[in-house]
């Protein structure tokens, strides 16, 4: 009897002590990812040094990294790319001379706060002279109701870190599928490695790994364990390569497209909702950027998976919504002398379902040719621009 008992207390002990395990090596591994904000100024100075490719963890919070990265570059750069992380895929060469851009777009980053943004800069940094802004639709961006928030884009210091997360919510995250699935791809990393130690030392305890070159040529150092080696992150430009990310395939397209316009979709109830009316608060602020910018204003409908907002067009009711949109911000952009590059049916451009990573990130790629056409045609158009 005695024997079955130690039996069951090990067949009890053996997952809990695994659990523990995975608790504790997670916990620490994100300990040294987040570092209280550290990372991101070792990043940061690393990339002002390199032009290579990198970001500071968490994917999901890009916020002091990329202001660390707007206030180097604002001695070499005239124009600044809004937005959330729909418009990452937009890079500085895709603008013409004398237009020197940094993309500035963030995770999660709605356009009442982008405009908090483009008033700070307007009132603070004078040598911006053009601005380059997302006007979403699908996520729901330009009918949000409220009013700008208001933005600090002052040089941050790492004294005013913000604090690490709960105890709970740390422990919570290191529990999760993805950084389980992340433990295992860094121990199996660990054990392939002739220098077991030091490669379990740099994963757990070091602020970063080593430089490796990408498949572009470009050189790549990462701060954070998840997705190492693969060069996610942040171009010297702002862009992102969306690396960490499966492209969409052929096969996978019209299951997609019937997913977004489905009417409990996020897509479908940012139209239901609004009746496609813009917000006026929107608006009002945007003419305030546009009469005090110094050059170009320049708003885009970011693109959609091809065949999305097609689909919404033929749809009766959100048809009329979209049809709403699009006549409003016509008629608003005409009124204050700008150009809005309408991208949403992204197929009339020529993009491909490869270049996107779910039905509203768009590689830069995809952008590629829309602002290559958009110069070509529709660079001196009011109003809505969209190739016929």
């Amino acid at each position: 009897m005695e024997k079955h008992k130690h039996y069951v207390y090990a067949l009890i002990s053996i997952p809990g002590l695994i659990i523990l395990a995975i608790l504790a090596m997670n916990m620490q591994l994100e300990k040294n990812d987040l570092g209280g904000g550290r990372k991101a100024f070792l990043a940061s100075a690393w990339q002002d040094e390199t032009h290579g490719i990198t970001y500071a963890p968490p994917l999901s919070s890009t916020r002091l990294f990329k202001t660390l990265r707007l206030n180097a570059r604002l001695p070499g750069i005239n124009t600044v790319i809004f937005g959330s992380s729909t418009a990452m895929g937009v890079r500085a060469g895709m603008f013409p001379p004398p237009m020197k851009a940094y993309n500035f777009a963030q995770t999660g980053n709605p356009l009442l706060s982008v405009i908090g943004e483009a008033e700070y800069i307007q009132a603070h940094d004078k040598e911006i002279r053009n601005f380059i802004i997302p006007l979403d639709w699908s996520l729901n961006f330009i009918y949000m109701q409220g009013n700008p928030n208001p933005a600090d884009l002052s040089p941050p210091r790492l004294e005013k870190r913000q604090s690490d997360p709960p105890l709970f919510a740390r422990m919570k995250d290191a529990l999760s599928l993805p950084r389980i699935k992340n433990l295992v791809v860094v121990l199996g990393d660990i054990l392939k490695s002739k220098e077991k130690w030091a490669s379990a030392e740099s994963m757990f305890f070091e602020p970063s790994g080593t430089d490796y070159r990408c498949a572009d040529g470009s050189v790549a150092r990462d701060y954070d364990t998840m997705y190492r080696g693969t060069c996610t992150g942040f171009r010297y430009d702002g862009s992102a390569t969306f690396a960490n990310l499966e492209r969409v395939s052929d096969a996978e397209l019209p299951s997609l497209v019937l997913a977004a316009t489905i009417p409990s979709s996020k897509y479908s109830e940012a139209l239901k909702q609004s009746q496609g009316e813009p917000n006026p608060a929107i608006l009002q602020a945007l003419e305030k950027i546009v009469r005090g910018a110094k050059g170009r204003v320049i708003f885009f409908l970011p693109p959609l998976v091809p065949g999305m907002e097609r689909r919404f067009l033929s749809l009766p009711g959100y048809s009329e919504d979209l049809k709403r949109t699009k006549a409003a911000l016509d008629a608003w952009g005409k009124r204050e002398n700008v150009v809005i590059v309408d991208a949403g049916e992204s197929e009339k451009y020529g993009c491909k379902a490869e270049e996107f990573v779910d039905q509203h990130h768009a590689l830069y790629s995809c952008y590629e040719k829309i602002f290559a056409k958009f110069w070509k045609e529709g660079a001196d158009r009011k109003g809505i621009y969209a190739p016929q």
